[in-house]
């Protein structure tokens, strides 16, 4: 059965629920919800959090180590890929994000370094991560090596 809009628009401001006109415009008062006065269990606005102003600087914390340091202290070995014209892109940076656990920024801007020049730097490691991350790339059809960084 068809209702005119302004009978529905009485209705619902009788009822206390009054549909806004944007989800700018859409405020409930305590009373439209059914709670006859403010209290604990009614539901309230939160502010919205704000960030201080000054952020703290790295460079100022002498207790900050750099995280590549840090878990992998023995850093020695260059986990290296190389640009093929077999696996795809999107593919091989996939394969960084699950095996090395890169991020996926980082695991794209590493592909495109090796897409562009023929080779790129995953990472410095330990040499069995390093044997480990390659031997996984390789067996996902990965063409990557392990260096001795100098």
């Amino acid at each position: 059965a068809f209702t005119p809009p302004c009978y529905q628009q009485q209705q619902q401001q009788q009822s206390g629920l009054l549909r806004p006109q944007t989800a700018l415009h859409a405020t409930l008062t305590p009373n439209a919800l059914g709670y006859s006065e403010p209290s604990m269990n009614a539901p309230s606005i939160l502010d919205r959090p704000t960030l201080p102003t000054t952020l703290p600087s790295i460079e100022s914390d002498p207790t900050h180590q750099d995280y590549s340091e840090q878990q992998h202290p023995n850093s020695d070995w260059i986990l290296r890929i190389y640009n093929d014209n077999i696996n795809t892109r999107e593919y091989v940076a996939v394969c960084l994000v699950q095996v090395v656990g890169l991020c996926e920024s980082r695991a794209y801007y590493t592909m495109q370094d090796a897409h562009d020049n023929g080779i790129a730097k995953v990472g410095e490691y330990n040499q069995e991560v390093a044997e480990c991350y390659e031997e996984q790339l390789v067996e996902r059809g990965i063409m990557c090596d392990v260096v001795a960084s100098e």
